[in-house]
């Protein structure tokens, strides 16, 4: 007798079902998805113990008929799909007629289901087979029970999770289908408790108010943006909104949740000098893109995505993100002006108090953690300021030549990676390398579109009133007081005016009365050939001498003549590490050789500097839009309000 054995109908769909259902949060999932595909827009969510015993789902779609409710429990049964041309634009949710069926062979299931003008219709079934089918009034939409999950596997029931971790889990799908639709309002029950509503009013940030909360919502930045037929809309956060996992990256391609590693490494890319290295930040972006070109049916969960373009989509995230970055963040404050109270800390602590004078929060000056939260159309008002000339160009000073030749660090996008692991073990950053590599692949090259925000206004009056720790410099303008990381401030100035060189035919350089010999390594050498144009734009002339030697006779104007070696050493050496792997472009791809280029070239902070420089930095920062965050992602100054002090003070 043979050794292979064709399986019943009933073993095959128990196996079957571990495929679409593996825990209560699948069931969630697929049942919110069948009810956006049926066109509701109020949507009520309630389980009990994690839903291992109870969920419910109701909705006011379309409904079924009184026909179609056994029909719907059928492995392969769908409304949605007809021809094997259907295949290639896929608009809905659901497509492959497995969920009901795989929930119902699993569990003890009622259908509840009723169309607009039509009588309404229930049907029972328990593990697959149909107890009950009849006609009753009910609402017009659609409500489905799902009792006692895995009632009849007990091996799959007993790998579940405790009931709150189960909770969690559903929790999180429930988040990420209300996100990718605000147009539907979503009411979650959670063991007889209201969790959050959503409103259905189409706004998403009142969406992530209702499920984040108000200070997330406060702290994010609208991204709109069209490139190649591909739509980025939705919102990212403000750079000291920071995870140490990519927990609250959420992509949706056309509304429906997916897990994508081209996304993902693209707005790591853009984060990448606003930043720092192993932290990761919350995004809501849905990607609206031709169905014909991305692949949706590649995965059980449908949570995978392939497109025939990796590179057109990665540029579309990149740009938009880059461009929503660079145009419309703000300068963190320490404070938040609604409750006037600050974030909690373990740092040295003073005390605040609320408006009755009792003691509520400590104020938080850690620049090392996300402290802060930002005001509400946090923009500087100069009117009423008196003008002045704009800022000159940087006085002369003599700095120390220290780590010449170091080596480079991996590039940005990759750092972040090492913290997180996937499931199946392997590290997301060799995933991220992989779809870099996919990506280069391309024919394509990406032009340079990033929309800079470079506007320079005129230096406002204001007063320099010291430097504490010799580190950072304390400046009072008007009602405001700022807190100026010298060193971080410098870097940013020097990486942004290097890189503006790049897009300039002439870019402005100081000629060297007697030039530097400078000792490369061969594979620095190799990287001077292949990058030689771009080193020019930024400044650099030279001259090879040698196979492993140049003659440096010519500087960036940003870049003192104490420092340019260490600098254009440091550029090499980021460029034969390995940057143009992952390049996007090439413009790219040197910008982020830039920045460790940048903090050799910076003013050292602990060191003692004389007052016009340090004038210098300041005329910069409070001029020019784009000076922020240092490059590698720490916060270049704070701004503390005259009233937040008097409060805290207890003056008013």
């Amino acid at each position: 007798m043979g050794r292979i054995n064709v399986l019943g109908f009933d073993i095959a769909n128990l196996i079957a079902a571990g495929e679409v259902v593996d825990r209560p949060s699948s069931v969630v999932k697929e049942l919110l998805e069948n009810s956006i595909d049926a066109g509701a827009d109020k949507i009520t969510v309630e389980i009990k113990n994690g839903g291992t015993t109870f969920i419910r789902i109701t909705d006011n779609g379309v409904g079924m008929e009184h026909a179609d409710l056994p029909v719907s429990i059928l492995r392969h049964a769908t409304s949605k799909i007809k021809e094997a041309e259907d295949l290639n634009e896929i608009m809905t949710l659901g497509f492959r007629g497995e969920a009901l069926a795989a929930i119902s062979s699993v569990s003890k299931i009622r259908i509840m289901s009723k169309q607009r003008d039509k009588e309404g219709s229930l049907l029972e079934a328990h593990g697959g087979t149909v107890l009950s089918h009849m006609q009753m009034p009910c609402p017009d939409g659609t409500t489905v029970i799902v009792e006692d999950l895995f009632y009849n596997i007990p091996a799959r029931r007993k790998f579940l999770k405790k009931d709150v971790t189960e909770t969690l889990a559903i929790t999180a799908v429930v988040e990420k289908i209300a996100l990718s639709r605000p147009d539907i309002a979503i009411r979650y029950i959670v063991d007889g408790g209201v969790k959050y509503v959503t409103s259905g009013d189409g706004a998403l940030n009142s969406v992530i108010y209702a499920i984040l909360g108000r200070d997330i919502a406060k702290k994010t930045i609208k991204v709109e943006r069209e490139e190649n037929g591909i739509l980025v809309e939705g919102y990212i956060s403000t750079p000291e909104v920071t995870r140490a996992n990519r927990n609250f990256e959420n992509f949706y391609i056309n509304s429906r949740y997916v897990k994508s590693m081209t996304a993902t490494a693209a707005i790591e890319e853009a984060y990448s000098s606003y930043i720092p290295a192993g932290k990761f930040p919350f995004c809501v972006l849905n990607i609206k893109i031709n169905p014909s070109i991305v692949d949706v049916n590649v995965h059980p969960a449908k949570l995978e995505v392939k497109f025939s373009n990796e590179r057109l989509v990665f540029s579309a995230v990149y740009y938009a993100v880059r461009n929503a970055l660079s145009s419309e963040i703000t300068r963190p404050s320490l404070y938040d002006e609604e409750k006037t109270t600050a974030i909690p800390t373990s740092k040295t602590p003073f005390p605040v108090r609320d408006k009755d004078g009792e003691r509520v929060e400590k104020i938080v000056f850690d620049t090392n953690t996300n402290v802060g939260i930002l005001r509400q159309n946090n923009t500087l008002d100069y009117s009423g300021y008196k003008k002045a000339t704009e800022p000159s160009a940087p006085p002369k000073m003599s700095l120390d030549l220290s780590g010449i030749g170091e080596t480079s660090i991996a590039p940005a996008f990759e750092q972040r990676a090492q913290e997180a692991e996937k499931s199946d073990g392997k590290k997301a950053s060799e995933e991220l390398s992989d779809v870099i590599t996919e990506i280069n692949k391309g024919a394509l090259e990406i032009p340079n579109t990033i929309e800079e925000n470079k506007q320079i206004k005129t230096v406002p009056e204001y007063k320099i009133i010291g430097e504490a720790f010799n580190s950072y410099v304390i400046v009072e303008m008007g009602d405001l007081m700022y807190m100026i990381d010298k060193h971080a401030a410098h870097e940013r100035i020097i990486f942004e005016d290097l890189k503006e060189k790049l897009k300039q035919a002439k870019p402005s350089s100081q000629m060297l009365m007697l030039p530097y010999e400078v000792t490369l390594s061969k594979e620095e050498m190799g990287a001077l050939n292949e990058w030689g144009d771009e080193v020019r734009k930024t400044g650099f002339g030279y001259e090879v001498i040698s196979d492993t030697a140049v003659s440096l006779y010519e500087i960036p104007s940003e870049i003192d003549s104490d420092s340019c070696v260490d600098a254009f050493v440091t550029l090499l050496s980021k460029l034969a590490a390995g940057e143009a792997d992952a390049q996007k472009s090439r413009y790219e791809a040197f910008e982020r050789a830039l920045y460790q280029a940048s903090c050799k070239s910076a003013i050292k902070a602990g060191r003692v500097y004389d007052r016009e420089h340090i004038k210098w930095i300041c005329d910069r920062v409070l001029t020019l839009d784009n000076i922020k965050y240092c490059p590698h992602g720490r916060p270049v100054a704070f701004e503390i309000t005259k009233h937040f002090l008097e409060k805290q003070f207890e003056r008013i």
